[in-house]
């Protein structure tokens, strides 16, 4: 099974293609290509540092990621995701590496100034992605997007051993959980939501085959009705894939308005669950009581699933003396478990809960 991790882009443009350069991206191709016909970018892929979901790659696994990376596709969207519509690749990998540098050089390089090092670390390992793209008129915007810093955040698909629980000094296991090699890298994909693809090909175009049925349509009413079948083809497909999420829940779908309320409930049970663990690390000096750190460690939290906040909160409150004092963000509001939905209850499910 494939995983992808996103992380904030940092990109660099070379203005042309040096000869050592070319050299490498004209392994690829099938004709060789002058240095004004590519853009070149750089890519920080992934680092050992502790990310959004709490998890860490293993600087051995980021080792593996820089020898299977190159020569792998760059996507606008996972091909694996469910919102891919499968199309080729915008660009391709040539080259890729690893470097170590400082925990301060690693913030500076990320624009990361709150980024951490799990406990058993002193060193940051970062993988660096080179990445060359043929010039072609669809892909301008693309291009100059990323130059403008509005494509924002990169992410590498890759299959991995664990997550495997991460422990301190003392032994203790952390809620952290660690990837770790052997692994590879399978692609990396450019999550840009305002993303226009540009022209592809349309497939499953239809024709009436009655003569007497034919119409003369110009070139632009033509690509207006592919374009409807395509965005409708899609929404189709977005529509089932909502569906198999929901489960025997489905039938939802029918009554936005009952929908709507209890993911509403879900969002408030998810916002307790967020208030209770914030409350209990504040209590065992994890986090600081300053505005500032309880507000940083909601936002932290309140990416992660259902699933592992509960047992986030389980794990805390074995930690806790048996009459703590925080429960919780607020100390008169009730625990954020004590209100967990019933079995079978459709707050359960998992479309809603995450």
């Amino acid at each position: 099974m494939s995983h992808t991790k996103a992380l904030m882009l940092n990109v660099k443009a070379a203005p042309a293609a040096d000869d050592a350069a070319l050299a490498l991206v004209n392994s690829f191709t099938l004709r060789p290509f002058a240095a004004d016909e590519l853009q070149l970018r750089e890519y920080v892929l992934a680092h050992n540092c502790i990310d959004r979901d709490n998890e860490v790659f293993d600087e051995a696994l980021l080792d593996n990621f820089a020898t299977t990376l190159t020569g792998q596709g760059v996507h606008i969207v996972h091909p694996t995701s469910w919102k891919s519509d499968g199309g080729p690749a915008e660009g391709k990998v040539y080259a890729s590496r690893t470097e170590s540098m400082t925990l301060d050089a690693a913030r500076a390089l990320l624009r990361e100034p709150n980024l951490m090092l799990p406990p058993d670390r002193n060193q940051v390992k970062v993988l660096f992605a080179s990445a060359y793209y043929a010039k072609t008129p669809d892909n301008t915007a693309l291009l100059i997007k990323q130059d403008a810093g509005i494509a924002g955040d990169v992410s590498v698909g890759f299959n991995a051993v664990g997550p495997v629980p991460i422990k301190d000094v003392d032994g203790r296991e952390l809620t952290a959980r660690r990837w770790m090699a052997p692994g590879e890298a399978l692609e990396m994909s450019l999550i840009w939501l305002g993303a226009q693809q540009g022209a592809r090909a349309v497939k499953n175009a239809k024709t009436n085959p009655e003569p007497e049925q034919t119409m003369s349509l110009t070139n632009e009413e033509i690509t207006a009705l592919q374009t409807k079948a395509a965005n409708g083809d899609k929404s189709t497909t977005q529509l089932a894939a909502i569906k198999t999420a929901l489960g025997e829940d489905a039938a939802l779908l029918d009554n936005p308005a009952t929908l709507k309320a209890h993911i509403t409930d879900a969002k408030t049970y998810k916002s307790s669950l967020v208030d209770d663990i914030v409350g209990m690390e504040r209590q065992l000096k994890i986090t600081g009581d300053a505005e500032g750190d309880v507000a940083a460690a909601k936002t932290f939290l309140s990416e992660m699933p259902v699933d592992r906040l509960k047992a986030m909160q389980k794990g805390l409150e074995a930690r806790l003396p048996t009459q703590h004092q925080i429960k919780g963000a607020d100390a008169n509001r009730a625990a954020a478990g004590s209100a967990a939905p019933a079995e079978g209850s459709v707050l359960a499910n998992p479309a809603i809960a995450a």
